[in-house]
């Protein structure tokens, strides 16, 4: 259950420290949408704030669609929490960002991946070292089409 009564993983800690860490005092209702984040096995990868609020409810817990949005909007700015439109279906995703990694997009159905397959610490250098600016974030996302995809619009190619 989200409501704290469980052990908290040392994601979590970490999460909730990094939290303090960003000047953010640990209310409750944040620390919560921070345990969804980090820990959402039982809930979709990349949920839109109108997930996080329908399953927070749904699973006991008592907080407002307004404190759903704002803690994602606090979270975004201090950079603990990626927004990701997959330009699909007009809403935005959420993702913590407590490890670095990327993500893959489909074009067809929407569908958000995480991969963690190269140095993204090298990317920061290599666009410092190109620009000159002084890196204090960045997202990388890729799209394509999605292996699902690629298997039925083979199909319907070959149908016709």
């Amino acid at each position: 259950m989200l409501d704290g009564r469980y052990r908290m993983s040392r994601r979590v800690e970490k999460a909730l420290e990094q939290l303090r860490q960003a000047g953010f005092k640990l209310t409750a209702q944040r620390s919560t949408i921070i345990k969804y984040l980090v820990e959402n096995k039982m809930f979709p990868k990349h949920p839109t704030a109108d997930a996080i609020y329908n399953d927070l409810n749904a699973a006991g817990c008592s907080i407002s669609r307004a404190t759903v949005y704002n803690t994602l909007e606090a979270l975004v700015s201090a950079h603990l929490v990626l927004a990701i439109d997959n330009n699909m279906d007009g809403k935005m995703h959420y993702d913590w960002f407590g490890t670095p990694h990327y993500h893959v997009i489909c074009t067809n159905c929407g569908k958000i991946v995480d991969a963690d397959n190269f140095a993204m610490q090298d990317l920061s250098q290599l666009a410092q070292a190109a620009t000159g600016f002084q890196i204090s974030s960045y997202q990388v996302e890729v799209r394509g089409l999605c292996p699902d995809c690629q298997k039925l619009l083979a199909q319907d190619q070959e149908s016709k």
